[in-house]
């Protein structure tokens, strides 16, 4: 019988989602919040218009951060 191996890899870093968000009115953090999370956020560059209140959002991207940490889990050979 044949051993298997199992691993898991795990990597956590920090990224930054930009939305920029036009309105005639003044927001709350509340409406902020949710324009931001209604809108389309899966591309960059994406614009999602709210007409009903005339407010616009824009999808400026993601900003990946470079404290990547990794972590290995598994029995792992030595070289």
């Amino acid at each position: 019988m044949t051993k298997e191996y199992e691993y898991r890899y795990i990597e956590q870093s920090v990224d930054v989602r930009t939305w920029k968000i036009t309105s005639p009115k003044k927001l709350t953090e509340d409406e902020v919040r949710e324009y931001g999370m209604e809108s389309n956020w899966h591309e960059e560059g994406s614009i999602t218009k709210f007409p009903h209140d005339k407010v616009k959002v824009e999808f400026e991207g993601v900003e990946y951060g470079d404290d990547t940490q990794t972590e290995i889990i598994g029995d792992t050979r030595n070289d």
